[in-house]
């Protein structure tokens, strides 16, 4: 769904979808330049594109787990 889609209820919630947005870009983008620094963004194998994957995972658990809070009761306030 392209960001034009989404409708927001206020701007606040626009803001909100931003910041993880961003925050999520940034840290992917900050892994990648890392593991080329250190010459592990090679997918010349399963190996290396499985541990690619997981570092992939890691991040976006870091930051799904930050905005978790904030974005809980945007999606369903009777969950959990």
């Amino acid at each position: 769904m392209d960001e034009r889609e989404i409708i927001y209820e206020d701007a606040n919630d626009k803001k909100l979808f931003n910041d993880v947005n961003n925050y999520t870009k940034y840290k992917l983008v900050e892994m990648l330049v890392t593991r080329y620094q250190e010459d592990r963004l090679k997918l010349d194998n399963l190996n290396s594109i499985e541990d690619l994957a997981d570092d992939i995972l890691k991040v976006l658990s870091v930051a799904g787990l930050k905005y978790y809070n904030e974005l809980k009761g945007e999606f369903n306030e009777d969950r959990d």
